[in-house]
């Protein structure tokens, strides 16, 4: 995704590249033993670290987002800003002047970058508690800023003692992990990123995901036309192992009785959707369906689902993407309060029409262990 364009997320020829470049790495028995780590629980455990991309081009798009999230965050946790110029954080910490905040750390990197924190990894734990980014195979070939995102994580590393980044053995992006304490949700797009290996092993390949995420997977989709052409989190949002809040463009479209959103009339774009609500049903799932608007441009979402979940002081918490569309932001609201969760709303009506939201702004470093 990237501020004032779209961005394909089909694996194809991405996909075909990372694995040339890695599949020779990996079966030379060049890995050597790595402590035993996990992927972090998108529902569980207090934030305590994150990281936000930020840029002057992007300003006007994310800034309210930036704020909302910000203050609504506990101020225990610590923010890294990634910039490209020490100037640009300078500019930043001046505009959040009277906004509530956690500390702010700059980590400029000298290079331009886009404001999609979440997409170049994932968060690992290791059983000692150690941060561990988790990248995927090979880096993407993409240049230019969404190129150098990729770059990050391993300036991070760098830069801070406590994180350390590790290689899994599948291509994926940071929008296509998603968990909880026990299960983690891979969607069919995201296995035909690894193509071939998803047609030629498909097993081998979930072999390896569950393994290097530590988690029984749950597969969405038999071939990635079933599922929606976007990133797992813009549409799916675990609040247990076993309940789960899906987007549902029927219920939004029912709901909706504005005019400033051009929402897709072709019906059968809302099939996907469907899909995925029929998938976790079939699973076994209780499935909380929640209202979201598929508009006419490819990738553009209402979406209440691209949120930010935790659980702090026993108190389940989700910072929820609001659109300015009252009928949708309060009954998305009521449904997760219905689930026992306190909403803490971040606006996102201006950035959303740049192919993501609030999830995608932010990458998650460091939770706190869940209690008990």
């Amino acid at each position: 995704m990237r501020i004032g364009k779209s961005v394909s997320l089909a694996g194809g020829s991405i996909a075909g590249f990372v694995l040339a470049v890695s599949l020779s790495a990996l079966f030379q028995g060049q890995v050597r033993a790595l402590p035993k780590a996990r992927l972090v629980s998108d529902v569980d455990g207090a934030l305590s670290e994150v990281c936000v991309h930020y840029n002057r081009t992007s300003h006007d798009a994310c800034i309210e987002t930036l704020e909302d999230f910000f203050s609504a965050m506990s101020e225990d946790v610590d923010i890294r800003v990634i910039v490209e110029k020490q100037e640009e954080f300078d500019f930043l910490k001046k505009e959040l002047d009277g906004v509530k905040h956690g500390p702010l750390h700059a980590v400029v990197t000298g290079y331009p970058i886009t404001p999609w924190a979440k997409d170049r990894f994932g968060t690992l734990v290791t059983e000692d508690g150690g941060s561990v980014l988790a990248l995927p195979t090979a880096d993407s070939p993409m240049g230019g800023a969404r190129g150098n995102d990729g770059r990050v994580p391993g300036l991070l590393a760098k830069r801070f003692e406590h994180i350390e980044t590790r290689r899994m053995s599948f291509f994926f992006e940071g929008g296509d992990l998603l968990c909880t304490e026990n299960l983690a949700f891979v969607a069919a797009n995201c296995l035909a990123r690894n193509q071939p290996l998803d047609v030629d092993n498909r097993d081998a390949l979930l072999g390896r995901m569950s393994g290097g995420m530590s988690r029984e997977l749950i597969v969405i989709g038999e071939s990635q036309d079933q599922v929606p052409d976007h990133h797992i989190g813009m549409y799916l949002t675990p609040l247990s192992d076993r309940v789960v809040a899906v987007a549902d463009p029927d219920l939004g479209l029912e709901l909706y009785a504005g005019t400033d959103v051009s929402v897709e009339t072709d019906k059968s774009k809302y099939e996907p959707f469907r899909n995925v609500i029929r998938i976790m049903e079939e699973k076994g799932f209780t499935v909380i369906r929640v209202p979201m608007l598929l508009t006419s441009t490819p990738r553009v979402y209402v979406t209440y689902n691209n949120a930010i979940l935790e659980t702090r002081n026993g108190e389940k918490r989700i910072y929820m993407p609001v659109y300015g569309i009252p009928e949708l932001d309060k009954a998305a609201t009521a449904l997760f309060e219905g689930q026992g969760w306190k909403v803490l709303p971040v606006r996102v009506d201006k950035v959303y029409r740049h192919t993501g939201s609030l999830r995608c702004l932010v990458g998650i470093i460091g939770r706190e262990r869940a209690e008990g």
